[in-house]
């Protein structure tokens, strides 16, 4: 089943929320089940980071990213909901992003494409649902960037949705964290390559991104799982200097792999917007924001996850309670840490099934 395309704000551009609009939008996506009569099955699942709009694939040799979770009578039922998923706004892979064409240059957009934030992505996700015709949600689930998207759907359209379901996220992003997207991004932006945002006519900053994404994937699993994987088992012909350790190895294979399906502008402004993120811009204060919360929220946190970690996904916890959200809280440990809810379908199965059921 192909990826299908929406050309959004063909007529009034999306104006950013931090300045400059778009127009001519491009939006990948792709649709999972059957949308029933009464259109009260539609489910919007918002991916993470470098995730795309196909969770599921019909090819098994070209697996979706939740493609364990997705289909008739799992955790994700394709039997039961209608799921819509798209690539996000700045993304690559097929939504409108910094290596499309800008229609005034007819050059790709490079170091002209505007900053974004996770309220922009949510506009346009909102316009696809229009495009679409779907009058309300059933609900909307997310884990990491997606469930940042989440949240801010159910403050922005309080009354579009029924059920929010957020795995491994919380409101803010950590000084920690912040800190890792910063190192991730000056790999790429000194990388000798990058000319500042301007190399498709060139080489990429292959090497940058490369080790961007290999010290992300640090932070995606845990101690425990890189021990019981790898331990300190060296390869037989290791390079003193370079893969002389498996998980060195390992982190260089995921680097590279990395390369063949991700732009590193894309990766750039994605980073900035995940760290940007506050679900406050707009309100008076995080609490009058999420005070506009109607829908049954479920929030998971995984205890050992290195990223969102779980200080502040129960920092979180309190907030939507503080506001008067219907909240669900679920936590528990994963050797997986932050990738656990790509992973662990046991663990998530019940708890995702649970947060789309109705009030």
């Amino acid at each position: 089943m192909a990826v299908q395309t929406a050309t959004l704000f063909t007529q009034t551009p999306l104006k950013l929320t931090l300045g400059g609009e778009l127009g001519h939008i491009d939006v990948a996506y792709q649709t999972y089940g059957k949308l029933n009569a009464d259109k009260s099955n539609a489910v919007l699942i918002c991916h993470a980071l470098t995730g795309d709009a196909e969770p599921y694939n019909d090819d098994p040799n070209q697996a979706g990213w939740w493609q364990n979770f997705m289909g008739e009578g799992l955790a994700l039922d394709t039997s039961k909901y209608f799921f819509i998923c798209s690539n996000v706004l700045g993304g690559c892979k097929g939504t409108t992003g910094p290596a499309s064409i800008n229609p005034q240059t007819q050059k790709p957009y490079g170091s002209q494409f505007p900053h974004i934030l996770v309220q922009d992505i949510v506009k346009v996700q909102k316009a696809l649902i229009d495009y679409l015709e779907i009058p309300h949600l059933k609900g909307i689930v997310g884990g990491s960037f997606g469930g940042m998207q989440a949240t801010q759907w159910a403050i922005d359209y309080p009354d579009f949705m029924d059920n929010i379901v957020n795995l491994c996220s919380s409101l803010y992003f950590s000084a920690e964290a912040i800190g890792f997207n910063h190192v991730m991004r000056q790999a790429i932006i000194t990388d000798p390559n990058f000319n500042n945002g301007d190399y498709y006519d060139g080489e990429p900053p292959s090497q940058g991104l490369a080790i961007a994404r290999m010290l992300g994937m640090l932070t995606y699993r845990t101690d425990i799982q890189l021990a019981k994987a790898f331990g300190r088992a060296t390869k037989v012909e290791g390079q003193y200097w370079g893969d002389y350790f498996q998980v060195e190895s390992y982190l260089s294979y995921q680097g590279q792999k990395f390369l063949d399906r991700f732009d590193a502008n894309s990766y750039l402004h994605l980073l900035r917007a995940l760290d940007l993120y506050d679900p406050a811009l707009g309100y008076e204060s995080t609490e009058q924001a999420l005070s506009r919360i109607k829908a049954r929220y479920t929030l998971i946190g995984v205890t050992n996850d290195q990223l969102f970690k779980a200080v502040d996904v129960r920092k979180s916890k309190a907030m939507l309670e503080q506001a008067g959200v219907d909240l669900s809280y679920h936590e528990f440990p994963s050797d997986y840490g932050h990738d656990a809810f790509l992973v662990a379908y046991d663990a998530f199965e019940t708890l995702i099934r649970n947060g789309l059921e109705s009030h």
